[in-house]
């Protein structure tokens, strides 16, 4: 079926194109609302500008096709394969792509808020300036993706794949990041407030000047992570940063403001905390073989049973 039949169908009522062969097919905005694509080849097609709002594109091949300021409201991209699609100043809201493809796809400026996309494949696709507020994330890949300055508050990440990914000055207040995978990512500068980070991985992350207030973090790997200029201030309760156990094995927290911070039980040997501030924290049972805890105020924190071997004392002394 050639373009100008297509068209000449769906204006007469026929909705079910499922199937077909339109690789490589100029289909500038055309509109296919409500269309069933399923299972149709559309590579290196043409549909900028389309109207695909509530369409039926589950398993759709789509690869390297141009989608720029398409709108898919609502349609279902189930299992679709969009790997290097040009998805730029999309409309995707509540659209369904769970298990989708859409791996070094360009999804920049582009709307994602409450898509599903759960399992679904963003590994190095660009998301710069994308709106993903509350977009369901759980198990995606977005390893090596560009996610900078991305509004992801409240957005559902849940064991996500995020390693390598850039996240500078991203939004991620009240996001979900329960066991989400974020090492060696770019967080420079993001802001986790009220964030759930229990049993992430932070390995070999930067997290400079990261706003960590009310953050869950229990159980993290936090080792050789970069945390210079880490934002924790108006913490008022233990409770509100949680620490506990975390593994921030050199670590550099110089200058960190933790008052009132739980850090019982953490592995912290070799960390840089000096200059620091942990007023009123908990630090029992922690490690700090080997830390460097010159200029570091204690005042009033619990630091009962710590292993200070071969640290450097606030007065420069070398503690045995």
């Amino acid at each position: 079926m050639n373009v100008e039949e297509l068209i000449w169908r769906y204006s007469q009522g026929d909705r079910d194109f499922s199937r077909l062969d339109l690789q490589r097919a100029d289909l500038i905005q055309v509109n296919l609302s409500e269309a069933n694509l399923s299972r149709t080849a559309l590579d290196w097609a043409n549909l900028s500008g389309a109207d695909l709002s509530r369409a039926n594109l589950n398993r759709a091949d789509l690869i390297n096709a141009r989608l720029i300021s398409a709108k898919l409201f609502a349609a279902d991209l189930t299992g679709a394969n969009l790997s290097n699609a040009d998805l730029s100043w999309v409309n995707l809201e509540e659209a369904t792509l769970i298990s989708a493809d859409l791996s070094g796809a360009n999804l920049k400026q582009t709307n994602l808020s409450y898509t599903d996309l759960r399992s679904a494949n963003l590994s190095n696709a660009n998301l710069s300036g994308a709106i993903l507020s509350g977009a369901i994330l759980s198990r995606v890949d977005l390893s090596g993706a560009n996610l900078s300055g991305v509004d992801l508050s409240g957005a559902n990440l849940s064991r996500a794949d995020l390693s390598g990914a850039d996240l500078r000055e991203a939004d991620l207040t009240n996001a979900n990041l329960y066991k989400a995978d974020l090492s060696e990512s770019k967080l420079q500068n993001i802001d986790f407030q009220e964030a759930f980070l229990q049993g992430a991985n932070f390995s070999r992350s930067n997290l400079k000047g990261a706003n960590l207030t009310g953050a869950i973090l229990r159980e993290v790997n936090l080792s050789l992570v970069t945390l210079s200029e880490f934002n924790l201030r108006a913490i008022t309760f233990a409770s509100e940063i949680d620490l506990s156990s975390a593994n921030l094995k050199g670590a550099n927290l110089k200058g960190a403001i933790l008052r009132h911070a739980n850090l019982g039980y953490g592995l912290l040997n070799k960390t840089h905390l000096s200059d620091s501030i942990l007023r009123g924290a908990n630090l029992i049972d922690a490690s700090l073989r080997g830390g460097d805890l010159r200029n570091a105020n204690f005042r009033n924190s619990n630091i009962s049973d710590i292993n200070l071997t071969e640290a450097t004392m606030p007065d420069g002394s070398r503690h045995p």
